[in-house]
Protein backbone atom coordinates (compact mmCIF):
# COMPACT_ATOMS: atom_id res chain seq x y z
CA UNK A 1 0.00 0.00 0.00
CA UNK A 2 3.34 2.45 0.18
CA UNK A 3 5.46 1.01 -1.94
CA UNK A 4 5.87 2.21 -4.96
CA UNK A 5 4.64 0.08 -7.69
CA UNK A 6 7.00 -2.15 -9.53
CA UNK A 7 8.20 -5.58 -9.76
CA UNK A 8 10.68 -5.78 -7.29
CA UNK A 9 8.68 -4.33 -4.29
CA UNK A 10 8.05 -6.48 -1.46
CA UNK A 11 6.36 -5.48 1.88
CA UNK A 12 6.58 -7.35 5.04
CA UNK A 13 6.31 -7.61 8.78
CA UNK A 14 9.35 -9.26 10.95
CA UNK A 15 8.93 -10.06 13.92
CA UNK A 16 11.93 -12.57 15.10
CA UNK A 17 14.76 -10.75 15.87
CA UNK A 18 16.83 -13.26 13.88
CA UNK A 19 14.58 -13.33 10.67
CA UNK A 20 15.11 -9.41 10.57
CA UNK A 21 19.13 -10.07 10.56
CA UNK A 22 18.76 -12.29 7.64
CA UNK A 23 16.73 -10.41 5.61
CA UNK A 24 19.43 -7.33 6.39
CA UNK A 25 22.20 -9.48 5.12
CA UNK A 26 20.09 -10.39 1.58
CA UNK A 27 18.97 -6.54 1.21
CA UNK A 28 22.86 -5.47 1.73
CA UNK A 29 24.57 -7.62 -0.49
CA UNK A 30 21.84 -6.88 -3.29
CA UNK A 31 22.83 -3.49 -3.00
CA UNK A 32 26.52 -4.09 -3.92
CA UNK A 33 25.19 -6.34 -6.74
CA UNK A 34 23.28 -3.17 -8.53
CA UNK A 35 21.36 0.54 -7.85
CA UNK A 36 18.20 0.52 -6.75
CA UNK A 37 15.78 1.88 -8.69
CA UNK A 38 14.22 5.13 -7.37
CA UNK A 39 11.39 6.65 -9.67
CA UNK A 40 11.81 9.89 -7.27
CA UNK A 41 15.81 10.61 -8.26
CA UNK A 42 16.07 9.37 -11.86
CA UNK A 43 15.46 11.19 -14.78
CA UNK A 44 16.86 15.22 -15.23
CA UNK A 45 14.49 16.63 -12.77
CA UNK A 46 16.62 14.98 -10.27
CA UNK A 47 19.92 16.61 -10.23
CA UNK A 48 19.06 19.35 -13.80
CA UNK A 49 22.11 17.31 -15.17
CA UNK A 50 21.54 14.08 -15.65
CA UNK A 51 20.65 12.77 -18.99
CA UNK A 52 17.69 11.11 -19.62
CA UNK A 53 17.79 7.65 -18.59
CA UNK A 54 21.73 7.83 -17.54
CA UNK A 55 22.58 6.00 -14.26
CA UNK A 56 24.63 7.35 -11.85
CA UNK A 57 27.04 6.42 -9.55
CA UNK A 58 27.86 9.60 -6.78
CA UNK A 59 31.22 8.96 -4.82
CA UNK A 60 32.72 10.53 -1.70
CA UNK A 61 35.64 11.49 -3.04
CA UNK A 62 38.11 14.12 -1.04
CA UNK A 63 39.29 17.28 -2.50
CA UNK A 64 42.91 15.69 -2.85
CA UNK A 65 41.87 12.83 -4.36
CA UNK A 66 39.77 14.01 -7.40
CA UNK A 67 42.22 13.83 -9.96
CA UNK A 68 42.74 10.05 -9.00
CA UNK A 69 39.34 9.58 -9.45
CA UNK A 70 39.09 11.64 -12.85
CA UNK A 71 41.64 9.37 -14.24
CA UNK A 72 41.21 5.92 -12.94
CA UNK A 73 37.33 6.18 -13.55
CA UNK A 74 36.89 9.01 -16.02
CA UNK A 75 34.78 10.75 -12.70
CA UNK A 76 32.60 14.14 -13.42
CA UNK A 77 31.43 16.82 -10.64
CA UNK A 78 27.72 17.03 -10.34
CA UNK A 79 27.43 20.93 -9.36
CA UNK A 80 23.87 20.41 -8.11
CA UNK A 81 24.66 17.92 -5.76
CA UNK A 82 28.41 18.93 -5.02
CA UNK A 83 29.38 15.60 -5.73
CA UNK A 84 31.89 13.32 -8.28
CA UNK A 85 30.25 10.58 -10.15
CA UNK A 86 30.76 7.90 -12.68
CA UNK A 87 28.42 6.77 -14.98
CA UNK A 88 27.42 3.01 -13.50
CA UNK A 89 26.99 1.24 -16.97
CA UNK A 90 30.59 1.92 -17.46
CA UNK A 91 31.94 1.47 -13.93
CA UNK A 92 31.14 -1.15 -11.48
CA UNK A 93 31.14 -0.97 -7.72
CA UNK A 94 34.40 -3.00 -7.37
CA UNK A 95 36.41 -0.48 -9.23
CA UNK A 96 34.29 2.51 -7.18
CA UNK A 97 34.69 0.76 -4.06
CA UNK A 98 37.33 3.40 -2.65
CA UNK A 99 35.07 6.01 -2.84
CA UNK A 100 31.57 4.66 -1.84
CA UNK A 101 29.58 5.71 0.46
CA UNK A 102 29.40 3.28 3.77
CA UNK A 103 26.05 2.32 3.04
CA UNK A 104 27.01 0.47 -0.62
Amino acid sequence: MLASPGPTDLMMRLTDPAACERVGRVIERARKDGAAWNPRSSGPSASGSEKQGEKRLYLNVPFAEKDEAKRLLGARWDKDRRKWYVDAERVDREQAARWLPPSF
